[in-house]
């Protein structure tokens, strides 16, 4: 089905997705391996259960394919099934779909995080993510759903391979979130909703994770800033062992129906079921809301940009910070061409601190650079900082590396008003997404207010005619050094002028005092003229006390104010470690070691910090990016403690973790992992798709004290009770923890283990089992 045809459709009425495949097909196949493989091995049973979701009233059938991407298939040891196992699907789906129903081809994440907190090339994902698209497209699917994706980053490199492939299917993409609404790798769903709205997809949603009741709040969150129709897929509650042992599901087919309608309510146009839906939970649903309308939403017309983790408003004033600028920075660029990026990132810090809402990023003379140094520079950036960037790179190729790189919503500085130049950036806008700064001059500049308002009028018509919203754009009326005798009101009148019609306006501040005396004081005394005259943005130098001060005055005449962020902590160690500052961390270390003993800063001071890191983390207050960076930044300084030390301290216990078999999901471990190092554990990590056998074999030959087991996926939540029975048959006595986003308090309670709702959680567990079970004696 074309796009346009598509979007129509969901104009008319509330359409209905299929169910779990995954829950079901597990427990009509009684497979333990990845049910992707029942479409080789019994397509039957897969073509029953699609029928059964077409009898229901599904208006939308998902092929059986959510793990079919070459990486995960060869962790299960066949990638070369691949295109029989994407193909097969689209068979066996299409032979029970009448001309009724849509078939989406199912795609979802390879398991393995995108650069910079994984080893996966984006690059490398786009080419994973546009092999097994191709096979289902060429194959006849009607559209691609992407779901179940937790990096954001990874999402775009999956959308941007489908749109490589064609223009003409819809897609729909999908994000999965925790409770508080923040996916594991923190971004939250207004980041996701405003890049989405950029980005060539038809169809924006949230599935799996999360029950109905506890979806809601995150749903509605969507609704509100999404511009995009929407879809929602959530479980059907936690799983719960029943009498005879099998996994079921604790919200009924009428209570899943209720809340559905509820969805329906909040403007989604889709809805359908991830984990525990079956096809009664459809029928129902389809029988309770019925052939109606979508709801029309109103929706936030507020323009963001955004990092992985942090959404900076626009409004009422953007302020840039100057100081990433290497030209005529003899150091600054040496680093760089050494693709040393320690200068960058502490630029991008102390600006952070100072108030900016975005960072400004130019490496200097780009004909001494490659396209690597501007791929490290954002992945570095994205580590390391959590501002929103604005990308000022003259160099197509290496502007198009910086926008595919990047995570969130970034702002490109600058555009000329010329056609070619700016027809060029405008298609990285529209393929990457983010907003634009467009010079009011096409090649020289104009003298008066007059020529420069008329060079905008063209870029405007320009800008509109390629589809793009001229709300996204800024255009910088031009300001000129008053030391050549340069007139400022000709800059003025122009933002006054283009204010007018509605358009934003912003400049670069400092080039008005450039070879003047005095520059702060000048520069301040202009920019509360130019904010007078409806200025929005400014990329100026953030350390100049008085030019900031001068901005707020001036915003709070015009009766508008910045907010100010608050502190994640007072505390300098733990901001320096959850910074990336290493020197800083180093620094602090050898002021202690002035009065304490290095055991005592390890294990009383570093340590602590460490499990107060963990907590931030747990509540929510820092993301699993500043989670990893911290483990990355004091590793090292814990290894020189030890070399001061005679012996190495005594680690709290050993821990011993896995993905269990059929699983290969292994992020949540990680995290885990991490805590634990920081924690004080001895941390031995198998592995995911880890077979219960093998498990066994490493706890004999490890003698671990607690055993921490991964369970991501309904269907291999089984795998612990097998384990945790396996070790007690063999009269092993060993702790077990187990986790992951399948399991829950009550499911541990009946395998006999016990729970971690997260790594925070998991580490606190562990200190107590270590009390109570008098370190090494078992």
């Amino acid at each position: 089905m074309k796009r346009t045809e598509f979007l129509d459709l969901l104009k008319e009425r509330v359409l209905f997705l299929d169910g779990a495949y995954g829950t079901e097909l597990f427990k009509r196949a009684k497979k333990r391996k990845a049910i992707e493989f029942l479409n080789v091995e019994n397509p039957e049973v897969v073509r029953k259960l699609q029928d059964e979701y077409i009898k229901a009233g599904a208006d939308i059938l998902l092929t059986n394919t959510f793990s079919a991407n070459r990486i995960k298939l060869r962790s299960l040891g066949c990638e070369e099934l691949l295109e029989k196992i994407n193909s097969l699907a689209v068979k066996v789906a299409k032979s029970v779909c009448s001309g009724d129903q849509l078939l989406f081809g199912d795609i979802s994440s390879t398991g393995i995080f995108v650069e910079p907190f994984g080893e996966m090339e984006f690059d490398r994902a786009h080419e994973v993510f546009k092999e097994q698209a191709k096979i289902l497209i060429e194959n006849g699917v009607d559209g691609i759903i992407i779901e179940t994706m937790s990096d954001l980053k990874e999402l775009k490199a999956a959308i941007l391979a489908v749109r490589d492939l064609t223009s003409n299917l819809p897609i729909i993409a999908h994000m999965t979130f925790e409770e508080n609404g923040i996916s594991v790798t923190g971004t939250s769903v207004e980041i996701f909703a405003n890049l989405m709205n950029d980005l060539d997809v038809d169809v924006v949603g949230i599935n799996c994770s999360l029950e109905p009741g506890q979806m809601l709040s995150v749903f509605s969150k969507l609704s509100s800033c999404c511009k995009k129709p929407l879809c929602v897929e959530p479980n059907a509650g936690n799983p719960i062992l029943d009498k005879n042992g099998e996994l079921s599901y604790k919200t009924t087919p009428e209570e899943f129906a209720v809340y559905m309608a509820d969805f329906v309510e909040l403007g989604a146009n889709i809805v359908g079921g991830c984990c525990g839906t079956t096809p009664e939970h459809i029928k129902m649903m389809r029988d309770y809301i019925g052939i109606r309308k979508p709801v029309k939403r109103k929706i936030q017309t507020e323009q963001f940009l955004s990092s992985r983790t942090v959404l900076k408003p626009v409004e009422p004033f953007l302020v840039i910070g100057e100081r990433i600028n290497a030209s005529g920075r003899k150091k600054l660029q040496e680093q760089i061409r050494n693709k040393d990026f320690s200068g960058v990132i502490s630029l991008a810090q102390q600006q952070e601190k100072e108030g900016s809402s975005a960072i400004d990023v130019n490496l200097g003379i780009e004909k001494l650079l490659e396209t690597d140094h501007f791929k490290r520079v954002v992945l570095e950036l994205d580590k390391r900082s959590s501002l929103p960037v604005s990308f000022d790179v003259q160099t197509l190729e290496f502007l198009e590396t910086c926008m595919k790189e990047y995570p969130g919503r970034a702002l490109i500085n600058s555009a000329f008003s010329r056609q070619d130049h700016l027809i060029e950036r405008l298609k990285l806008l529209k393929r990457y997404g983010g907003m634009l700064i467009v010079l009011t001059m096409e090649k020289d500049i104009p003298v008066s207010a007059e020529e420069r308002f008329a060079v905008f009028q063209k870029a405007v018509k320009i800008i509109e005619e390629f589809g793009i919203d001229p709300q996204r754009i800024y255009f910088d009326p031009l300001v000129l050094p008053i030391g050549a005798k340069n007139d400022y009101h000709t800059t003025i009148q122009t933002i006054r002028m283009i204010a007018r019609e509605g358009f934003k306006t912003s400049i670069g501040l400092s080039n008005l005092s450039f070879g003047m005396p005095k520059r702060e004081a000048l520069n301040a005394a202009f920019l509360s003229l130019c904010v007078e005259a409806g200025l929005k943005a400014a990329i100026l130098n953030s350390k100049e006390i008085t030019t900031t001060n001068t901005l707020h005055g001036a915003l709070m005449l015009r009766g508008e104010e910045l907010t100010k962020e608050k502190n994640v902590t007072e505390d300098p160690l733990i901001s320096a470690i959850t910074s990336g500052r290493q020197d800083e961390v180093m620094r602090i270390t050898k002021e202690y070691l002035k009065e304490h003993s290095p055991l005592h800063i390890s294990q009383n001071i570093l340590t602590k910090a460490m499990e107060e890191v963990g907590k931030l983390y747990s509540t929510g207050k820092i993301y699993l990016p500043h989670l990893i960076l911290a483990a990355d930044t004091v590793q090292p300084i814990f290894e020189y403690l030890n070399s001061l030390i005679d012996s190495a301290p005594a680690k709290l216990g050993k821990v011993l973790l896995a993905t269990v078999q059929g699983d290969v999901h292994d992020i949540g471990k990680k995290i885990v992992a991490t805590v634990l190092r920081s924690g004080g554990f001895e941390v031995h990590d198998i592995g995911k798709d880890v077979p219960a056998e093998k498990i066994f074999q490493e706890v004999q030959k490890l003698k671990p004290d607690i055993v921490g087991l991964s369970a991501m996926m309904t269907t291999t939540v089984g795998q612990v009770k097998l384990i945790a029975d396996m070790l007690k048959s063999h009269g092993i006595r060993v702790m077990i923890i187990a986790g992951g986003a399948s399991m829950n308090n009550q499911l541990a309670k009946s395998f006999d283990v016990h729970y971690a709702k997260n790594a925070h959680q998991a580490l606190e567990l562990c200190k107590k089992i270590m009390a109570e079970i008098g370190g090494d004696e078992r």
